[in-house]
């Protein structure tokens, strides 16, 4: 469950902290709404930064000066009402530079979640399969069979926060402190690469900077 957000005007685009007056104003808005909120088992604070336009209003086009570039920017909170008719505005723009062909799938399968199924068919997932009895994010109930399908998917989820999203490993009370090093551990085995190359976000996100020793890390 999030609570928030507030929306305050900044100069600086790069301060991602939060208040004290911030938190207080979320405090009391989730409280309206929901007067027995547990806030003292808040895990997390997030804040964000979104460009606006002076005139507040989406920016949907293609560039003026850059051939082949198309701006999408400005979409503030009713972007998620919008999304829809802005992914056809958008399809549109695209049709216009190139030729598209339609596709005949357009949905992929989802990634399977055992925490969601039945104990049976749970079992009968792990027989097919042992890595699914293998839970690594304790939180969430994730299994390294669900990670493994999350690391070779045709889009594939190549960071921590990757998998995060596709699978909410790491998204539980610790948020990572049981599972992260063993989500490292399996990143670098599954994609052949050394664990200091494992990155949270992609490049200059690097978890891990060095080895204490000789050897691989474990």
């Amino acid at each position: 469950m999030l609570a928030g957000p507030t929306a305050t005007d900044i100069r600086d685009r790069e301060d991602l902290s939060t208040t004290r007056e911030g938190l207080a104003a979320i405090r009391r808005g989730a409280l309206r709404l929901f007067p027995g909120l547990p806030l003292h088992k808040v895990i997390t604070s997030f804040a964000g930064i979104r460009a606006v336009p002076a005139d507040g209003d989406f920016i949907l086009r293609r560039s003026a000066k850059v051939r082949g570039w198309i701006d999408a920017g400005g979409i503030q909170s009713p972007g998620l009402s919008a999304a829809p008719a802005i992914g056809e505005k958008l399809a549109a723009l695209v049709a216009g530079l190139t030729e598209l062909r339609p596709k005949v799938q357009l949905k992929r399968p989802p990634i399977l979640r055992l925490r969601d199924l039945p104990l049976a068919e749970r079992q009968e997932w792990i027989e097919r399969n042992p890595f699914y009895g293998r839970i690594i994010c304790r939180c969430e109930g994730v299994s390294e069979g669900e990670i493994i399908d999350a690391l070779h998917r045709p889009v594939p989820a190549s960071t921590l926060d990757g998998l995060k999203q596709r699978t909410r490993a790491g998204s539980g009370r610790c948020q990572g402190g049981f599972c992260q090093p063993r989500l490292i551990a399996i990143i670098a085995r599954e994609l052949g690469i050394s664990p200091l190359a494992v990155t949270k976000a992609g490049p200059g996100s690097e978890m891990l900077s060095g080895r204490l020793a000789k050897g691989e890390v474990e």
